[in-house]
């Protein structure tokens, strides 16, 4: 989960980066870029997000089973 999870943030900040520089040198009329570009960003924060919290609960766990082995 957590994987799948940093590999969509890495995917959607490279779409995103794709789209601004199509959106720089390539003049699209119909298209609006940074109605999709701003979803990729929303995207990446949202499983980055995701992937920070389920980090930081195995770090959690990490540390409670070490300090309970020092307890012992």
């Amino acid at each position: 989960m957590k994987k799948s999870l940093k590999i969509i943030s890495i995917i959607s900040i490279f779409a995103f980066m794709v789209l601004w520089l199509l959106g720089k040198f390539v003049d699209f009329e119909n298209f609006d870029i940074t109605e999709t570009a701003n979803i990729f960003v929303i995207i990446y924060l949202l499983a980055s997000l995701k992937y920070y919290q389920l980090d930081s609960r195995d770090k959690d766990a990490t540390i409670k089973e070490l300090k309970e082995k020092l307890g012992e």
